[in-house]
């Protein structure tokens, strides 16, 4: 995808087209998961629903921060805990300790992307 979105952007001339990296920010999680780094989450697998991978409100959390760093070119540290974790049955995901860590994970997957449009420009 982000060699399709590169190319797109060489053709033009410019960046106008932005990737969103939340699936790299979704592997940073679970690497800090597996550090024991993320308060209210012990295994990987307490991200998703079930095999497939459809994710937990952690990971749809993520990603909507990883979409509003890419969208709105700003950080998403300090925004209010959403209402995906406000609402999620695990009480320790509710508490901002989990939610700073997913916004700063979010904003370092984004600006450290060279296709998100926040970090250092990509020269066509």
């Amino acid at each position: 995808m982000d060699d399709y979105v590169a190319a797109l952007n060489q053709k033009l001339g410019r960046q106008v087209v932005f990737a969103v990296p939340v699936g790299q920010a979704v592997l940073a999680l679970r690497e800090r998961v597996i550090a024991g780094n993320v308060p209210g989450i012990q295994r990987q697998s307490e991200l998703f629903t079930d095999k497939l991978g459809h994710p937990q409100a952690p990971v749809e959390a993520l990603a909507s921060y990883c979409n509003f760093a890419v969208l709105y070119r700003r950080t998403p540290v300090g925004l209010p805990i959403p209402a995906v974790l406000e609402r999620s049955v695990n009480p320790l995901w509710r508490e901002e300790k989990l939610n700073l860590i997913l916004q700063q994970i979010a904003w370092d997957a984004v600006t450290g992307h060279p296709l998100g449009g926040v970090g250092a420009p990509t020269s066509f």
